[in-house]
């Protein structure tokens, strides 16, 4: 069975997963310009899409507000930068 960590790991690949499709172009687009809507009274209007709020629990928090978009970890559980990560699983991984 795999460990803790592992699923930890899993877990925080799958949240940044889903905001990344949730955060495409299209939706950046239409945030940051609007997007023009006829509504029910047949008049056209200019909308922005926003994220009012994110409900997350405590281990989530803390993630969100220690990850720096393009860091130099994986993680902010990780001790061993991006540019070593081809050592994974491997003795000199180990050593690190």
């Amino acid at each position: 069975m795999p460990s803790g960590s592992f699923f930890t790991h899993c877990h925080c690949e799958l949240f940044h997963a889903q905001w990344k499709a949730l955060l495409n172009d299209d939706f950046i687009q239409a945030y940051e310009h609007g997007m023009v809507l006829t509504c029910c009274d047949g008049i056209p209007r200019r909308l922005y899409p926003r994220i009012f709020t994110y409900s997350a629990d405590y281990p989530e928090k803390v993630l969100i507000v220690n990850i720096c978009n393009m860091g130099s970890y994986p993680c902010p559980c990780c001790l061993i930068p991006k540019d070593c990560l081809q050592d994974l699983a491997t003795k000199r991984d180990l050593l690190q």
